[in-house]
């Protein structure tokens, strides 16, 4: 059970001051080809290079990327196709859930242990302030192009931590070299258009998660219900549109 939800009364927690840290903190969810491969759109040639149909049921890992402010170090379990969660630098825990394996809409929790701050959004409501993250960016570390690329098998470039199999994916004028492991259906080595190394999988295993991980642990958080609150914004701007 999810724990017992605080909303707050401080006057600072306005629609527009949530929503900016709603905001602030999806963007700290990592899909590190972002700049690489934009935001998501069906493309049956990525799919192929970087097809997840062989995931193991469970899969647990560590890894770190190279973003613009810096390394970060990311712990990932997925359960399935129903249950997720990404614990990011022991300050952003980021659980997605939903009811069934092929449903496009979930449930993400997202807590800031340094604020003390646990905001639940949905990924419809995350599209409505224009915030594209899909259930794959999550579990796979990929998002698909969102218009022309190029797939490009590659000669090896150095070996993952398990067998995987090299790509360039170019899009944007941009260049990410990929090693894609199909059997863990997750990108073990990532290097940038230079031959930098910006995304490594350092340990993994098959162990089946405890289902407390994916229960937020939320005592003495602020709960911010975002769902709500973006779906009373968008009553409130047809009901009122500006001039």
């Amino acid at each position: 059970m999810i724990g017992p939800i605080v909303i707050s009364t401080m006057p600072v927690r306005s629609a527009s001051k949530r929503r900016a840290l709603l905001l602030s903190a999806v963007a700290a969810v990592p899909a590190v080809t972002a700049d690489a491969a934009a935001a998501a759109c069906a493309a049956p040639r990525f799919d192929q290079a970087f097809a997840t149909g062989a995931a193991p049921a469970h899969f647990h890992a560590r890894f770190a990327y190279r973003a613009p402010d810096g390394v970060h170090h990311v712990e990932l379990w997925r359960d399935g196709a129903a249950r997720l969660r990404r614990d990011t630098d022991g300050r952003l825990v980021t659980i997605a859930t939903r009811a069934r394996a092929r449903d496009a809409d979930f449930r993400l929790d997202l807590l800031d242990r340094p604020r003390r701050l646990h905001t639940v959004v949905d990924r419809t409501s995350l599209y409505q302030v224009g915030r594209f993250t899909d259930w794959d960016d999550l579990a796979f570390g990929l998002r698909r192009p969102a218009g022309r690329y190029r797939v490009i098998p590659l000669a090896p470039e150095g070996a993952g931590l398990a067998p995987c199999r090299w790509f360039a994916l170019e899009s944007a004028g941009r260049q990410t070299r990929i090693c894609w492991s199909r059997e863990q259906a997750f990108p073990m080595l990532i290097r940038d258009a230079h031959g930098q190394i910006i995304w490594r999988v350092t340990a993994f295993d098959h162990a089946a998660p405890a289902a407390a991980l994916f229960r937020p642990d939320d005592k003495g958080y602020i709960v911010n219900i975002a769902t709500r609150d973006i779906a009373g914004d968008r009553a409130a701007f047809l009901l009122h549109p500006p001039d």
